[in-house]
């Protein structure tokens, strides 16, 4: 049985082989020569489908497993979902982040789109690092993979953190739909259709962004860099070179965009006193930091908001530059802040027609707009006249827009192929190859 982490730790033992079976009790056995087995853990393939007596998952060599893309399977995948905030011609002033401070509320729409993944199969893609060691060899290698991060205290799958490099995530991680780019809807149709290709353009392109981040394998010369995972290989079989290969991972999915649905949406501004103080931006300050508008700051922000002593003049620059943008930072600290603070200051709000806007919203923040955050209203009756005319029209006759496209992404790590090379074939290989110098011939690695 494996543990938590997925692993099945395996008790020390003499036998020179060693049979594994992944599975049911009428999977076939995989076999490996154990004294070729790394100190590491290796990765094996799961069967495809267990539910049909006498299947079997095919053997595997060791570490690599089927490199045969599987069917994709009817139904079914991971689901990801987005929201965008759409706005008439005349209030595309309000999606700019300089915007005037306003006191009224503004209406707009509510674009929510969802995306399947669904999982065409994993398979070995390019071969990254090859090292041949002779009987009785020993080698350490790093693995340097850039592509994912690696925090303890976030395991996040690599779906997820695709999603956030896909959307505007810029108030916070805990939203139900990742944000997209505020846009200008002239009509739903066109809005419709244009986050549909943003989206699947955005998907694409971070996909193959991930696929071009660094990914290496170095044999270790001296301390082992920050973040590289270590691996010792060697070669316990007398009776020819080992050869091993590292390979880069990959998944292929079926991406499908689904028609987008349509809601009433209210911008709400506000106006929050005292914010510039070192409590506040300590306490909100990581939204405060992914929000800065002057970059130049974020060195004098990380200094206010850590815990040491600050020179007078680097907090009188951080605090005059939120004072002076002081509507856009404080929808910034409402939209990441408490929800049951967010509520009492809704409580005092009123909409043009003099409702509660506790009433009318729900207390879910979409996207901050600008000066504004964005929450979706409760009915369309609670929209302004033009928009309650567009949803309900729209409604009657919904676009259908739905885009289907294929991605390839990597999978954390890398797999290891080992091959071995028995003496008489290097033997015969060596006769025929040209002469070289004696200390050339006891170059065993070959690099790629």
């Amino acid at each position: 049985m494996s543990d938590s982490d997925g692993l099945v730790r395996i008790p020390k033992h003499d036998q020179p082989r060693l049979r594994l079976r992944v599975g049911l009790r009428n999977e076939e056995a995989i076999e490996f020569d154990a004294r070729s087995l790394p100190d590491d853990p290796i990765p094996l393939t799961a069967p495809r489908d267990i539910s049909v007596p006498g299947t079997a998952a095919p053997s595997a060599p060791v570490a690599v497993p089927d490199t045969t893309t599987a069917q994709p399977q009817p139904g079914g995948g991971h689901l990801m979902r987005f929201a965008r905030i759409g706005v008439f011609p005349q209030d595309r002033d309000i999606t700019e982040a300089s915007s005037q401070d306003s006191t009224a509320v503004r209406y707009g729409v509510l674009i929510e789109i969802e995306l399947v993944w669904q999982s065409l199969g994993a398979e070995a893609g390019a071969t990254l690092y090859s090292i041949s060691l002779g009987p009785g060899e020993e080698v350490k290698l790093a693995i340097s993979d850039g592509r994912w991060r690696k925090s303890p205290d976030a395991r996040e799958r690599p779906l997820q953190i695709v999603a956030k490099m896909v959307g505007a995530r810029q108030i916070g991680d805990g939203l139900d739909a990742m944000p997209l780019d505020a846009c200008v809807a002239a009509d739903l149709s066109s809005a419709a259709a244009d986050t549909v290709k943003l989206l699947a353009e955005r998907t694409a392109r971070t996909c193959e962004a991930l696929r071009r981040r660094a990914l290496g394998v170095t044999e270790l010369d001296g301390e082992k860099a920050s973040g590289a995972t270590l691996r010792t290989l060697r070669n316990m079989r007398s009776e020819g070179v080992l050869t091993y290969h590292f390979v880069e991972p990959i998944e292929r999915h079926r991406v499908i965009v689904r028609t987008p649905r349509f809601r009433p949406a209210l911008l709400v501004p506000f106006r929050l006193p005292n914010i510039a103080t070192r409590e506040v931006v300590q306490r909100f300050g990581h939204a405060l930091r992914r929000n800065l508008l002057d970059r130049n700051l974020g060195a004098d922000f990380d200094l206010v908001r850590g815990p040491d002593a600050v020179p007078a003049a680097v907090e009188q620059r951080v605090y005059a530059h939120i004072a002076a943008h002081l509507a856009y930072y404080s929808a910034t600290i409402i939209a990441a802040g408490d929800p049951a603070e967010r509520f009492f200051a809704l409580a005092k709000l009123r909409d043009p027609r003099g409702h509660p806007l506790t009433d009318l919203i729900e207390n879910t923040v979409v996207d901050r707009v600008g000066i504004y955050v964005a929450f979706p209203l409760r009915s369309v009756a609670h929209a302004s006249p033009e928009w309650r005319s567009a949803l309900t029209s729209s409604s009657g006759q919904p676009p259908r827009t739905s885009q289907e496209f294929s991605v390839t992404l990597p999978v954390p790590g890398v797999w290891l192929r080992s091959e071995l090379f028995p003496a008489q074939v290097a033997t015969e290989r060596d006769a025929g190859a040209e002469d070289v110098p004696a200390e050339g011939r006891t170059e065993r690695r070959k690099r790629r």
